[in-house]
């Protein structure tokens, strides 16, 4: 099957394509993703103080597009700490990305919802960590529940948590939360590093799915690199998945983000050929197994 018509996927696209933050000064990039030919934009909620819901409600619903949202846990904020008072800040911290969410009218909120991203421990994890991150969790899970958004739980690379790196890893804390409105998010550039097989892991948690980061090996344009996307797409196809997949790529990066994507030159001439380019490839490529 061909064209975009037949395409069950919803093609997302992660605002960090053209900015590191997200304010009213960014509700513009609503109405770029809409001309470029997404079905929906994926906004951070690092800083929720900047982030206005009833606003980016009405540019969505003016222009037709859908939205997610994703953060990466700051370590005053990491539900996996030892230090119980910041259990609790990790717990309403994610609680208010939850309502935010929610206001938006989003239904999926993902990310390294788990731990702070970047933390360093000089041990392997044990099951405290993860018990303590998975009764966080449930406790955010179902007040998302109740506000009828899933969760949902991003492994990322070993060199930015210490607690989830595989998708194996993600379904376990999944299990361990053990509510329904708890999935996987993978992202092709963290499973680069982790992963033996993209096929394998993607069939391993396509049934728990909730979004998919289609990131290049190198985070630049997608089919420039070394990620098996006909494996993801197989694996995709062979389901019949038909939720979000997100384009999160980086063009030009603030200082601010340096530090975090460890990104030090560019990857693409400008983040319209980034997303363009990108999405044409990954469209074409969806295309052969759907």
């Amino acid at each position: 099957m061909s064209g975009d018509q037949q395409l069950k996927l919803k093609f997302a696209v992660h605002a960090y394509a053209w900015t590191s933050s997200w304010s009213n000064d960014e509700l513009h990039l609503i109405d770029h993703a809409k001309e470029l030919g997404l079905d929906a934009i994926e906004i951070p909620l690092m800083e929720p103080e900047l982030v206005d819901p009833r606003a980016i409600k009405e540019r969505l619903e003016s222009v037709g597009l859908g939205v997610c949202t994703s953060v990466a846990l700051s370590e005053a904020a990491d539900p996996s700490s030892e230090d119980p008072e910041i259990r609790r800040n990790g717990l309403e911290f994610l609680k208010r990305c939850i309502r935010l969410t929610a206001e938006m009218g989003g239904s999926v909120f993902t990310g390294v919802t788990y731990s702070a991203i970047g933390r360093r421990i000089r041990r392997r994890p044990n099951e405290d960590d993860w018990r303590r991150s998975a009764e966080v969790l449930k406790e955010a899970a179902r007040y998302a529940q109740s506000m009828g958004v899933t969760l949902g739980i991003e492994p990322i690379n070993r060199y930015e948590t210490f607690l989830i790196n595989t998708a194996e890893q993600g379904i376990k804390l999944m299990r361990m939360i053990d509510e329904p409105n708890v999935g996987i998010h993978l992202d092709a550039y963290h499973m680069n590093i982790e992963e033996t097989d993209f096929y394998e892991a993607t069939k391993m948690a396509v049934p728990y799915l909730v979004h998919y980061h289609l990131s290049e090996s190198h985070r630049g344009i997608p089919g420039r690199g070394r990620v098996d996307w006909d494996g993801i797409f197989r694996a995709l196809g062979e389901a019949q998945y038909d939720g979000l997949v997100g384009l999160e790529s980086f063009a030009e990066i603030s200082e601010a983000m340096l530090p975090a994507t460890c990104i030090w030159r560019d990857l693409a001439p400008s983040s319209d050929e980034l997303v363009v380019e990108g999405l044409k490839f990954l469209k074409q490529t969806a295309a052969k197994y759907y």
